[in-house]
């Protein structure tokens, strides 16, 4: 796809390396002359300032350095000499370590340190990216080589005070630019994450619209669970509700983060706890905030092609520029080009083989990955382009104004079920609606009766499903400090998501021949979700060691849907019929718009009770125009036992309120039993009258309570253990109801708050260095996840039986579904990471990433037994080689060894008839092995 944009990023990426002077020699960024403007002041504010004017990585003990005043710095220094002329007299020893980073620490041979105040971690006063940095859990010991500036604010907090992962009463994970980008052959930041955080998933793309926006889960949770950010600012939610995802996200409308453009990002924080006090609907398991660029200078240019050993392409092409604006201000846009060829893992289907056997030719020459299968299993066909700008303006006088805009565009292409020339799509009479409201057979026959004469006779045909996904975001805001030290940020936001789909290579049995042939392409409709906040928080210091926060929030949101054209919903008279094979178009009667609004205010307390305990509270109140009012709170603390270790917990509520689309979307769809027979349903609202008669009502919101509690420790110099246990209780989870029947006959599901469901596990993370000489050292990350799912009730619905007249209660979610809730993610999974640099130019990385033994979805009986997915481990290597001083290679292979899950066999394997051989949603995947080469280039 896209052809000629492919042929021009890859002559600007060889033109750009062109540039490069590959014999000149490498400088050291330690022997530039910066222009420093420090005034005297606390040491940690002192080296936090000189970080940001140096552009570096430095590491020092926050905490210790407080009650410690550095001297004033004016003028040009190398940042030897500066850190020399700012830190005499003062106590602290600037050391250089084997990798190049430097650190302070306190010189016991000039001064004894008194204080009590246990160092609360080392702070990263910059923390970035570096080629090669160690991965997510190990993201607080950045390389040398990092190239961007920020103090560490981390997610979960509204203080202004820098406050460390280590200083956090709940566990938090931050990934730098280049942990992002040390691995290759990923369809976007999705794969990124799950490779990095073991309760982090991403499943396989499904079907329908969730082959375009992939279904994510942190700690087994619903996608719609875990709040996304974008710089502390809510990231609007995708149009796509997912109708086809495993089963522990089916029914959920969150946000998709595979539209944020990887290279913009300077960080990842991920927060592993309960925070909807703080940041109101849908913090239930987490929240994780992408933290773009903002540098106003350098920038960054890279190429990355990549091939599966199946012989299928990637290309990732991506660009970053700072500027400054103006006197005081930056620029900072970053660009993303994607190109994935499809992926298949099929077999050929029983019922295609059987045709080519008897002779007939033609099967699978309507593929439009020209494969000659009948049907297509795997990673779907997609392009497109990601942009992101960033910008700031220093007002003075303490205020600034920021503005961040963001646009993508991007076009998948997935394959549906095979219709085989016995499918009744193309035998069976079509269906009309007459004036009475009743479903009669339309007078016109088959294909065949009608004259028709073509090849879908003989070899049947497969649809295939484009999708368009258009994103835009927009925030601007004002912050600063008033003059009694009280931090403010007034901000608005609006974002929209709109997906349009086009249903190509299929048919609508109710429709007349044209030309003596059938219509084939057809504009279904689509669907948009659009968003509006505005924000008001300020954050008060009261003393050093007491800070209060406090805010307001306004939020509007409407979900959209798009009629399709008639022909892809109307019988050729004009009623509505079965519509297009694969995905009948959105009604007129079905469009359109629903909308919400909702106002809350806040509050928190963080409080350093003492020098060993901290507390944090937070309290949230919301009103929702739909469903009313909800009020949350949290409790955090922190307890030092020793310097070197702590232990901390937090209990909260929190929830998730039901969205309109989720509450107003009215759709047919096509799904599969468990025998792999079509079952065409109606999804409809709750409050649709036959939604009413079965139970239905309003959708209420989904309420949580979280419960987590661990222990950090500093094991030796090199050594750091966290390890965290969590439970999250969810009532009235909101999930889509099992096929039921109306009264008169037709077969319906809608949204209900159906399910108690409750979550628990423990997080493990190690992380340590081994130097083997003064060139060569391994940084090693392990970091472990225990989940275990559990439903633990529902909530039952009323159907109709059209036999006996009478109606009954029955639960809205089977004990098949159930099954896949509890047991499609493994209980056990781990990331094993070493990182080994050979002095400052060579690096090597290897990562193993394990899944658990877990369940196939749709792989269980009734009596209990069920297909169970071995457990896998895939193995993942880098090598990396800084060629000059703006230019890097690297080449690596992800899944080395080309491993897969196990297939499915009998009694179990209900896709086999269908081409597939591997279970079709897994927390694994069954894509195989690949590998990559990547050049980057700093400007």
């Amino acid at each position: 796809m896209h052809k000629v944009l492919k042929n021009l990023v890859l002559f600007s990426f060889v033109f750009c390396c062109f540039l490069v002077d590959a014999k000149s020699p490498k400088a050291t960024n330690n022997n530039k002359s910066i222009d420093f403007d420090i005034p005297a002041q606390r040491a940690d504010l002192s080296l936090i300032s000189f970080a940001e004017q140096a552009n570096m990585t430095l590491l020092f003990p926050f905490d210790k350095l407080k009650a410690r005043n550095a001297n004033r710095l004016i003028g040009e220094y190398s940042i030897k000499e500066g850190l020399s002329i700012m830190l005499k007299n003062t106590g602290l020893e600037v050391k250089s370590r084997r990798n190049g980073q430097i650190s302070i620490t306190i010189n016991s041979n000039l001064e004894e340190d008194n204080m009590k105040n246990m160092p609360r971690k080392t702070l990263i006063a910059t923390l970035l990216a570096s080629f090669f940095a160690p991965t997510a859990v190990m993201a607080f010991e950045a390389d040398d080589s990092a190239e961007e500036g920020t103090k560490v604010l981390i997610i979960g907090s509204r203080s202004r005070a820098p406050r460390t992962i280590a200083d956090s009463p709940v566990p938090v994970d931050i990934l730098s630019a280049d942990d992002l980008s040390a691995m290759g052959g990923t369809a976007d930041i999705t794969d990124n994450l799950k490779m990095m955080i073991p309760s982090y998933t991403a499943t396989p793309a499904t079907g329908d619209g969730s082959a375009f926006v992939r279904t994510t889960s942190l700690r087994g949770t619903a996608p719609d669970q875990t709040l996304v950010l974008i710089d502390g600012k809510r990231r609007h939610r995708s149009a796509l509700i997912q109708l086809f995802a495993p089963a522990a996200g089916q029914g959920a409308h969150g946000a998709d983060v595979g539209m944020i453009p990887a290279i913009a990002l300077k960080r990842v924080e991920v927060l592993r706890d309960g925070a909807a006090s703080q940041y109101g609907s849908d913090a239930i398991a987490g929240v994780i905030n992408f933290v773009t660029k903002d540098d106003s200078d350098g920038g960054k240019v890279e190429l990355q092609y990549g091939q599966h050993y199946e012989g299928e392409s990637s290309l990732k092409f991506g660009f970053n520029k700072g500027v400054k604006m103006g006197e005081n201000g930056f620029a900072n846009f970053s660009l993303e080009y994607v190109d994935n060829e499809n992926l298949n893992r099929s077999i050929l289907r029983p019922d295609a083989a059987a045709l080519i056997a008897a002779g007939v030719q033609g099967v699978g020459a309507d593929s439009p990955y020209n494969d000659g299968l009948t049907q297509t299993w795997g990673r779907p066909e997609t392009s497109g382009l990601r942009t992101f700008l960033n910008m700031g303006i220093d007002l003075g006088e303490g205020s600034s104004w920021y503005g961040r805009l963001g646009y993508g565009v991007t076009d998948g292409r997935y394959r549906f079920f095979y219709r085989n020339p016995g499918h009744g799509t193309i035998t069976a009479p079509g269906t009309i609606t007459n004036g009475d409201g009743d479903v009669v057979p339309n007078p016109t026959a088959g294909l065949a009766a009608r004259g028709y004469t073509g090849s879908i006779l003989d070899v049947g045909f497969t649809p295939f499903l484009d999708g368009e996904q258009t994103d835009l975001s927009f925030v601007t805001g004002l912050q600063g400090d008033f003059s009694g030290g009280t931090y403010y940020d007034f901000s608005i936001g609006f974002g929209s998501n709109e997906l349009d789909y086009t249903l190509n290579n299929s048919i609508n049995p109710g429709l007349e021949l044209i030309n003596g042939n059938p219509q084939l392409n057809f504009d279904t409709g689509g669907l948009k979700q659009e968003e509006i906040n505005l924000n008001a928080d300020f954050s008060t210091p009261v003393g050093d060691n007491f800070n209060f926060a406090y805010g307001a929030e306004w939020r509007e949101e409407t979900y959209t849907t798009i009629a399709g054209e008639a022909a892809s919903y109307q019988n050729a008279d004009g009623s509505e019929g079965p519509g297009v094979s694969g995905m009948k178009g959105i009604t007129a009667a079905d469009a359109g718009s629903f909308s919400r609004d909702n106002y809350a205010i806040y509050a928190d307390i963080e409080h350093d009770v003492s020098s060993d305990i901290f507390m944090q509270y937070a309290l949230r109140f919301e009103d929702f125009s739909d469903f009313g009012t909800t009020v949350n709170w949290k409790i955090a603390s922190r307890f030092s036992l020793t310097e070197s270790t702590a232990l901390r917990g937090a209990i909260s509520t929190g929830f998730h309120a039901p969205t309109p689309g989720q509450a107003n979307y009215r759709a047919t769809i096509t799904t599969f039993d468990t025998t792999g027979a079509q079952v065409e349903e109606g999804v409809i609202a709750s409050t649709d009258p036959d939604a009413i008669a079965a139970g239905g009502k309003a959708l209420k919101e989904e309420e949580s309570t979280s419960l987590s509690f661990g222990i950090t420790s500093d094991i030796g110099e090199s050594t750091t253990l966290t390890v965290d246990y969590y439970q999250i209780a969810v009532d009235d989870r909101i999930y889509r109801s099992g096929g039921l029947v109306s009264p008169d006959g037709r077969a319906f599901s809608f949204y209900t708050n159906a399910l108690d469901v409750e979550h628990s596990g423990i997080d493990v993370v190690l992380t340590t260095e081994f130097e083997w000489s003064d060139m060569t050292s391994t940084n090693i990350s392990f970091a472990y996840g225990y989940n275990k799912i559990d439903v633990t009730g529902q909530s039952s619905v009323e159907t109709f039986d059209t036999d006996t007249g009478l109606s009954s209660f029955v639960d809205p979610v089977s004990q098949g579904s159930i099954d896949n809730i509890e047991n499609n993610f493994p209980n056990h999974r781990f990331v094993l990471t070493a990182n080994t640099s050979f002095g400052d130019d060579l690096n090597f990385m290897v990562r193993a990433n394990y899944y658990g033994e877990h369940h196939d979805e749709r792989g269980s009986f009734s009596d209990g037994t069920k297909a169970t997915i071995d457990s896998v481990v895939y193995f993942d290597a880098e090598l990396g080689y800084q060629v000059t001083e703006e230019f890097n290679m690297k080449f690596g292979f992800s899944n080395i060894f080309d491993s897969y899950i196990n297939k499915i066999d009998a009694p179990f394997s209900n896709r086999l008839s269908v081409g597939l051989e591997y279970p079709r949603r897994s927390a694994a995947n069954y894509e195989g092995g690949s590998w990559y080469l990547k050049g980057s280039y700093d400007l």
